[in-house]
Protein backbone atom coordinates (compact mmCIF):
# COMPACT_ATOMS: atom_id res chain seq x y z
CA UNK A 1 0.00 0.00 0.00
CA UNK A 2 1.39 3.58 -0.78
CA UNK A 3 1.47 6.38 1.81
CA UNK A 4 -0.06 8.69 -1.06
CA UNK A 5 -3.09 5.75 -1.45
CA UNK A 6 -3.50 5.29 1.78
CA UNK A 7 -3.96 8.99 3.03
CA UNK A 8 -6.44 9.72 0.54
CA UNK A 9 -8.77 6.48 1.57
CA UNK A 10 -8.44 7.53 5.58
CA UNK A 11 -9.27 11.21 4.42
CA UNK A 12 -13.00 10.16 2.87
CA UNK A 13 -13.60 7.96 5.78
CA UNK A 14 -11.72 9.61 8.59
CA UNK A 15 -10.78 12.68 10.29
CA UNK A 16 -7.40 12.93 10.82
CA UNK A 17 -4.25 15.09 11.35
CA UNK A 18 -4.12 15.15 7.66
CA UNK A 19 -1.15 13.87 5.33
CA UNK A 20 2.14 15.90 4.83
CA UNK A 21 2.61 17.24 1.60
CA UNK A 22 3.71 14.97 -1.21
CA UNK A 23 7.24 15.02 -1.83
CA UNK A 24 8.75 14.51 -4.74
CA UNK A 25 7.92 11.78 -7.68
CA UNK A 26 10.48 8.58 -7.94
CA UNK A 27 11.59 10.08 -10.96
CA UNK A 28 12.25 13.42 -9.47
CA UNK A 29 13.87 11.79 -7.10
CA UNK A 30 15.72 9.22 -9.08
CA UNK A 31 17.48 12.43 -10.35
CA UNK A 32 19.47 12.88 -7.41
CA UNK A 33 19.85 9.58 -5.77
CA UNK A 34 20.84 7.72 -8.78
CA UNK A 35 24.24 9.81 -8.61
CA UNK A 36 24.34 9.83 -5.12
CA UNK A 37 24.42 6.05 -5.18
CA UNK A 38 27.15 5.52 -7.80
CA UNK A 39 29.61 8.05 -6.15
CA UNK A 40 29.08 6.25 -2.49
CA UNK A 41 29.82 3.05 -4.08
CA UNK A 42 32.46 4.54 -6.11
CA UNK A 43 34.31 4.87 -2.48
CA UNK A 44 32.16 1.74 -0.44
CA UNK A 45 32.43 -0.81 -2.83
CA UNK A 46 36.03 0.49 -4.97
CA UNK A 47 36.44 -3.85 -5.80
CA UNK A 48 32.82 -3.76 -7.40
CA UNK A 49 31.47 -6.32 -6.41
CA UNK A 50 27.99 -4.70 -5.26
CA UNK A 51 26.03 -6.60 -8.00
CA UNK A 52 22.44 -4.93 -7.77
CA UNK A 53 21.15 -2.32 -5.66
CA UNK A 54 17.04 -1.33 -5.83
CA UNK A 55 15.52 1.35 -3.82
CA UNK A 56 12.02 1.75 -4.07
CA UNK A 57 9.83 4.52 -2.20
CA UNK A 58 6.18 3.92 -1.09
CA UNK A 59 6.17 0.73 -3.42
CA UNK A 60 7.67 2.77 -6.48
CA UNK A 61 11.26 2.31 -7.76
CA UNK A 62 13.72 4.96 -7.53
CA UNK A 63 16.99 3.23 -8.21
CA UNK A 64 17.13 -0.10 -10.23
CA UNK A 65 21.04 -0.68 -10.48
CA UNK A 66 22.46 -3.91 -11.95
CA UNK A 67 26.45 -3.86 -12.06
CA UNK A 68 27.45 -7.36 -14.11
CA UNK A 69 24.24 -9.06 -13.44
CA UNK A 70 20.44 -9.09 -14.42
CA UNK A 71 17.26 -9.05 -12.87
CA UNK A 72 16.61 -12.54 -13.31
CA UNK A 73 20.40 -13.61 -11.46
CA UNK A 74 20.43 -14.90 -8.25
CA UNK A 75 22.63 -13.99 -5.57
CA UNK A 76 23.23 -16.12 -1.93
CA UNK A 77 21.78 -14.17 0.75
CA UNK A 78 23.80 -15.17 3.41
CA UNK A 79 22.48 -14.65 6.65
CA UNK A 80 19.17 -12.88 5.48
CA UNK A 81 17.95 -15.96 4.92
CA UNK A 82 17.45 -15.59 9.35
CA UNK A 83 15.02 -13.17 8.63
CA UNK A 84 13.09 -14.77 6.13
CA UNK A 85 13.01 -18.23 8.31
CA UNK A 86 11.80 -15.76 11.24
CA UNK A 87 9.42 -14.56 9.45
CA UNK A 88 8.01 -17.97 8.53
CA UNK A 89 7.73 -18.47 12.14
CA UNK A 90 5.85 -15.44 12.64
CA UNK A 91 3.65 -16.70 10.29
CA UNK A 92 3.24 -20.17 11.94
CA UNK A 93 2.64 -18.28 15.21
CA UNK A 94 0.09 -16.10 13.74
CA UNK A 95 -1.91 -19.60 12.50
CA UNK A 96 -1.32 -20.79 16.04
CA UNK A 97 0.66 -23.86 15.08
CA UNK A 98 3.23 -22.31 17.57
CA UNK A 99 1.63 -21.12 20.52
CA UNK A 100 4.28 -18.05 21.22
CA UNK A 101 7.42 -16.69 21.57
CA UNK A 102 7.42 -17.92 25.28
CA UNK A 103 6.86 -21.76 24.34
CA UNK A 104 10.14 -24.03 25.06
CA UNK A 105 12.10 -26.00 23.18
CA UNK A 106 10.90 -28.73 24.77
CA UNK A 107 7.64 -27.69 23.93
CA UNK A 108 8.43 -27.00 20.43
CA UNK A 109 10.57 -30.02 19.56
CA UNK A 110 9.19 -32.83 21.64
CA UNK A 111 11.19 -35.29 19.44
CA UNK A 112 14.57 -34.21 20.56
CA UNK A 113 12.78 -33.56 24.14
CA UNK A 114 15.27 -36.64 25.34
CA UNK A 115 18.53 -35.08 23.85
CA UNK A 116 17.98 -31.62 25.74
CA UNK A 117 19.24 -31.10 29.42
CA UNK A 118 16.70 -29.30 31.36
CA UNK A 119 18.35 -25.83 30.77
CA UNK A 120 17.98 -26.36 27.07
CA UNK A 121 14.72 -27.65 27.21
CA UNK A 122 13.66 -24.13 29.01
CA UNK A 123 14.68 -21.73 26.28
CA UNK A 124 12.11 -20.14 24.82
CA UNK A 125 11.49 -19.13 21.16
CA UNK A 126 11.97 -15.98 22.44
CA UNK A 127 15.41 -16.57 23.34
CA UNK A 128 16.29 -18.16 19.75
CA UNK A 129 15.11 -15.18 18.02
CA UNK A 130 17.61 -12.63 19.90
CA UNK A 131 20.18 -15.64 20.18
CA UNK A 132 19.87 -15.19 23.69
CA UNK A 133 19.61 -18.34 24.11
CA UNK A 134 23.48 -19.82 24.93
CA UNK A 135 23.57 -21.08 21.66
CA UNK A 136 27.30 -21.37 20.16
CA UNK A 137 28.56 -18.21 18.46
CA UNK A 138 30.04 -18.37 15.14
CA UNK A 139 33.24 -18.61 15.79
CA UNK A 140 35.57 -21.63 17.43
CA UNK A 141 34.71 -25.48 17.68
CA UNK A 142 31.50 -25.66 18.47
CA UNK A 143 29.99 -24.09 14.61
CA UNK A 144 32.61 -26.45 12.91
CA UNK A 145 31.42 -29.14 14.77
CA UNK A 146 27.60 -28.89 13.82
CA UNK A 147 28.46 -27.66 10.64
CA UNK A 148 30.28 -31.32 10.27
CA UNK A 149 28.15 -33.34 11.97
CA UNK A 150 26.07 -36.11 11.01
CA UNK A 151 22.97 -34.58 12.65
CA UNK A 152 23.34 -31.04 12.89
CA UNK A 153 20.29 -30.67 15.08
CA UNK A 154 21.55 -33.27 17.40
CA UNK A 155 25.00 -31.33 17.91
CA UNK A 156 23.55 -27.89 18.20
CA UNK A 157 21.52 -29.43 21.14
CA UNK A 158 24.53 -31.71 22.88
CA UNK A 159 26.42 -28.15 22.40
CA UNK A 160 24.03 -26.35 24.16
CA UNK A 161 23.99 -28.94 26.96
CA UNK A 162 27.20 -27.77 28.17
CA UNK A 163 26.49 -24.09 28.20
CA UNK A 164 24.29 -23.93 31.15
CA UNK A 165 21.56 -21.56 32.55
CA UNK A 166 20.98 -18.87 29.90
CA UNK A 167 22.69 -15.48 30.91
CA UNK A 168 20.30 -13.61 28.60
CA UNK A 169 23.68 -12.11 26.78
CA UNK A 170 23.66 -11.64 23.22
CA UNK A 171 25.59 -14.17 21.15
CA UNK A 172 24.69 -13.94 17.30
CA UNK A 173 24.57 -18.01 16.40
CA UNK A 174 23.87 -19.73 13.41
CA UNK A 175 23.49 -22.75 15.31
CA UNK A 176 20.37 -21.56 17.31
CA UNK A 177 19.07 -20.49 14.05
CA UNK A 178 19.21 -23.49 12.51
CA UNK A 179 17.13 -24.66 15.42
CA UNK A 180 14.47 -22.32 13.70
CA UNK A 181 13.67 -24.29 10.91
CA UNK A 182 13.62 -27.90 13.24
CA UNK A 183 10.83 -26.16 14.87
CA UNK A 184 8.65 -24.70 11.86
CA UNK A 185 9.18 -28.60 10.29
CA UNK A 186 7.75 -29.96 13.72
CA UNK A 187 5.13 -27.45 14.00
CA UNK A 188 3.60 -27.47 10.29
CA UNK A 189 4.88 -31.09 9.11
CA UNK A 190 5.92 -30.09 5.69
CA UNK A 191 9.37 -28.75 4.91
CA UNK A 192 10.28 -25.47 5.66
CA UNK A 193 10.31 -24.60 1.59
CA UNK A 194 7.01 -26.50 1.41
CA UNK A 195 5.75 -24.16 4.24
CA UNK A 196 7.56 -20.83 2.90
CA UNK A 197 6.15 -21.27 -1.05
CA UNK A 198 2.69 -21.79 0.83
CA UNK A 199 2.53 -19.02 3.29
CA UNK A 200 5.18 -16.12 1.65
CA UNK A 201 6.87 -16.96 -1.89
CA UNK A 202 3.39 -18.00 -3.43
CA UNK A 203 1.57 -14.84 -2.37
CA UNK A 204 4.74 -12.86 -3.17
CA UNK A 205 5.02 -14.03 -6.66
CA UNK A 206 8.35 -15.07 -5.82
CA UNK A 207 9.49 -17.99 -8.22
CA UNK A 208 11.09 -20.87 -6.24
CA UNK A 209 10.67 -23.98 -8.70
CA UNK A 210 12.29 -26.04 -9.53
CA UNK A 211 14.59 -25.73 -6.62
CA UNK A 212 18.33 -26.62 -6.03
CA UNK A 213 18.16 -28.21 -2.53
CA UNK A 214 21.90 -29.37 -1.41
CA UNK A 215 23.21 -30.81 1.39
CA UNK A 216 27.58 -29.91 1.92
CA UNK A 217 29.01 -32.39 3.74
CA UNK A 218 31.49 -29.94 5.32
CA UNK A 219 33.62 -32.84 6.74
CA UNK A 220 34.48 -33.18 3.00
CA UNK A 221 36.34 -30.19 1.75
CA UNK A 222 36.37 -31.56 -1.48
CA UNK A 223 33.21 -32.79 -1.86
CA UNK A 224 31.79 -29.57 -0.54
CA UNK A 225 33.47 -27.84 -3.13
CA UNK A 226 32.33 -29.29 -5.65
CA UNK A 227 28.25 -29.06 -4.47
CA UNK A 228 29.38 -25.22 -4.14
CA UNK A 229 30.62 -24.95 -7.90
CA UNK A 230 26.64 -26.13 -8.21
CA UNK A 231 25.51 -23.89 -6.10
CA UNK A 232 26.96 -20.87 -7.31
CA UNK A 233 25.44 -21.76 -10.76
CA UNK A 234 21.71 -22.82 -9.80
CA UNK A 235 19.03 -20.15 -9.73
CA UNK A 236 16.97 -20.76 -6.45
CA UNK A 237 18.82 -22.43 -4.29
CA UNK A 238 18.02 -23.53 -0.13
CA UNK A 239 20.27 -25.74 0.97
CA UNK A 240 19.71 -28.51 3.40
CA UNK A 241 21.05 -30.36 6.69
CA UNK A 242 21.96 -34.18 6.58
CA UNK A 243 18.11 -34.76 7.92
CA UNK A 244 16.93 -32.76 4.95
CA UNK A 245 15.95 -30.01 7.11
CA UNK A 246 16.37 -26.14 5.46
CA UNK A 247 19.43 -24.28 6.72
CA UNK A 248 17.87 -21.48 8.88
CA UNK A 249 20.92 -19.63 9.26
CA UNK A 250 22.74 -18.72 5.72
CA UNK A 251 22.50 -19.55 2.17
CA UNK A 252 18.90 -19.19 0.45
CA UNK A 253 19.65 -18.01 -3.25
CA UNK A 254 16.96 -15.21 -4.00
CA UNK A 255 16.47 -12.49 -6.31
CA UNK A 256 16.78 -8.56 -5.43
CA UNK A 257 13.65 -8.23 -6.68
CA UNK A 258 12.43 -11.18 -4.32
CA UNK A 259 13.77 -9.49 -1.35
CA UNK A 260 12.43 -5.97 -2.37
CA UNK A 261 9.01 -7.58 -2.14
CA UNK A 262 9.69 -9.26 1.30
CA UNK A 263 10.91 -6.01 3.01
CA UNK A 264 7.55 -4.09 1.10
CA UNK A 265 5.59 -6.82 2.72
CA UNK A 266 6.74 -5.81 6.10
CA UNK A 267 6.70 -2.19 5.44
CA UNK A 268 2.93 -2.09 4.84
CA UNK A 269 2.51 -3.98 8.06
CA UNK A 270 2.56 -7.36 6.77
CA UNK A 271 0.25 -7.19 3.45
CA UNK A 272 0.90 -7.60 0.23
CA UNK A 273 -2.22 -6.43 -2.64
CA UNK A 274 -4.40 -6.14 -0.07
CA UNK A 275 -3.89 -9.81 1.51
CA UNK A 276 -2.53 -10.25 4.95
CA UNK A 277 0.81 -12.58 4.81
CA UNK A 278 2.65 -11.87 7.67
CA UNK A 279 0.71 -10.88 10.60
CA UNK A 280 0.53 -6.99 12.06
CA UNK A 281 1.60 -8.11 15.16
CA UNK A 282 4.74 -9.76 14.54
CA UNK A 283 6.18 -7.21 11.68
CA UNK A 284 6.13 -4.63 14.68
CA UNK A 285 7.39 -7.13 17.31
CA UNK A 286 9.99 -9.08 14.98
CA UNK A 287 11.10 -5.53 14.04
CA UNK A 288 11.37 -4.24 17.58
CA UNK A 289 14.46 -3.77 19.61
CA UNK A 290 14.45 -6.89 22.26
CA UNK A 291 17.93 -6.45 23.01
CA UNK A 292 21.41 -4.31 22.33
CA UNK A 293 23.47 -5.35 20.18
CA UNK A 294 26.79 -4.22 18.53
CA UNK A 295 26.91 -4.74 14.78
CA UNK A 296 28.66 -1.68 13.13
CA UNK A 297 25.82 0.66 11.78
CA UNK A 298 22.84 -0.79 14.20
CA UNK A 299 21.08 -0.05 17.82
CA UNK A 300 19.83 -3.51 18.94
CA UNK A 301 18.28 -6.53 17.79
CA UNK A 302 14.61 -7.79 17.37
CA UNK A 303 13.19 -11.10 15.88
CA UNK A 304 15.92 -11.89 13.60
CA UNK A 305 15.89 -8.16 12.39
CA UNK A 306 18.74 -5.45 12.97
CA UNK A 307 17.65 -1.83 14.26
CA UNK A 308 18.45 0.55 12.85
CA UNK A 309 19.04 4.67 13.48
CA UNK A 310 19.63 6.26 9.68
CA UNK A 311 19.67 9.96 10.34
CA UNK A 312 17.35 10.10 13.08
CA UNK A 313 15.31 7.87 10.98
CA UNK A 314 14.05 4.18 12.71
CA UNK A 315 14.60 1.56 11.06
CA UNK A 316 15.31 -2.45 10.33
CA UNK A 317 17.84 -4.62 8.58
CA UNK A 318 18.39 -7.77 7.16
CA UNK A 319 21.77 -8.41 6.71
CA UNK A 320 24.02 -11.43 5.02
CA UNK A 321 27.92 -11.55 5.29
CA UNK A 322 30.06 -9.78 2.03
CA UNK A 323 27.07 -7.02 1.57
CA UNK A 324 23.77 -8.64 0.97
CA UNK A 325 21.16 -6.28 2.76
CA UNK A 326 17.48 -5.73 3.17
CA UNK A 327 16.65 -2.66 4.78
CA UNK A 328 13.66 -0.92 6.07
CA UNK A 329 12.74 2.82 6.58
CA UNK A 330 8.94 2.56 7.79
CA UNK A 331 8.93 6.61 8.59
CA UNK A 332 10.12 7.64 5.18
CA UNK A 333 8.59 4.73 2.69
CA UNK A 334 12.15 3.09 1.74
CA UNK A 335 12.74 -0.38 0.73
CA UNK A 336 16.60 -1.17 0.30
CA UNK A 337 17.79 -4.04 -1.02
CA UNK A 338 21.54 -4.96 -2.03
CA UNK A 339 22.81 -8.44 -3.41
CA UNK A 340 26.53 -8.57 -3.49
CA UNK A 341 28.69 -11.10 -5.30
CA UNK A 342 30.53 -12.82 -2.40
CA UNK A 343 32.22 -16.03 -3.86
CA UNK A 344 33.72 -18.45 -1.28
CA UNK A 345 36.34 -19.42 -3.90
CA UNK A 346 37.68 -15.96 -3.85
CA UNK A 347 40.63 -16.21 -1.43
CA UNK A 348 40.51 -12.22 -1.00
CA UNK A 349 36.75 -12.25 -0.80
CA UNK A 350 37.52 -11.01 3.28
CA UNK A 351 39.11 -7.60 1.97
CA UNK A 352 36.42 -7.02 -0.30
CA UNK A 353 33.38 -6.91 2.22
CA UNK A 354 30.47 -4.16 1.58
CA UNK A 355 30.13 -4.39 5.63
CA UNK A 356 26.24 -3.40 7.31
CA UNK A 357 28.15 -0.29 8.19
CA UNK A 358 28.47 0.88 4.83
CA UNK A 359 24.84 -0.33 4.14
CA UNK A 360 23.20 2.05 6.51
CA UNK A 361 25.74 4.75 5.90
CA UNK A 362 24.72 4.45 2.07
CA UNK A 363 21.12 5.10 2.78
CA UNK A 364 22.47 8.25 5.46
CA UNK A 365 24.41 9.78 2.87
CA UNK A 366 23.25 9.07 -0.43
CA UNK A 367 19.51 8.75 -0.37
CA UNK A 368 17.94 10.74 2.91
CA UNK A 369 19.51 13.72 2.24
CA UNK A 370 17.04 13.84 -1.08
CA UNK A 371 13.98 12.73 0.09
CA UNK A 372 12.19 16.52 0.72
CA UNK A 373 14.07 18.42 -1.49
Amino acid sequence: MRRQLWCATVAVTLVVGGCSAPGPTAQELAADVEPAVEEYLALADSDAQVRAVLLHRDGEAVVERYTGSMPEDYWDTRSVTKSLVGTLVGIAVGEGLIAGVESTLGELLPSRMAEMSEETAAVTLDQVLTHTGGFAPDTGDATREFFTAEDWVGQILADRNESGPVDGSFVYSNAGAHLLSAILVEATGVSVLDYAREKLFDPLGIPSEPAFEPAFDFSDAAAAAAVYEQYWDADFTWPVDPQGVHEGSCCVKLRPQDLAAIGQVYLDEGRWEGQQVVPAEWVEQATTAHVEAREPGTTGYGYMWWITDVADEPGYMAFGLGGQVLHVLPALGIVLAVATEYDERDPLRGAKQFGSESAVSMLEIAVVPHLDE
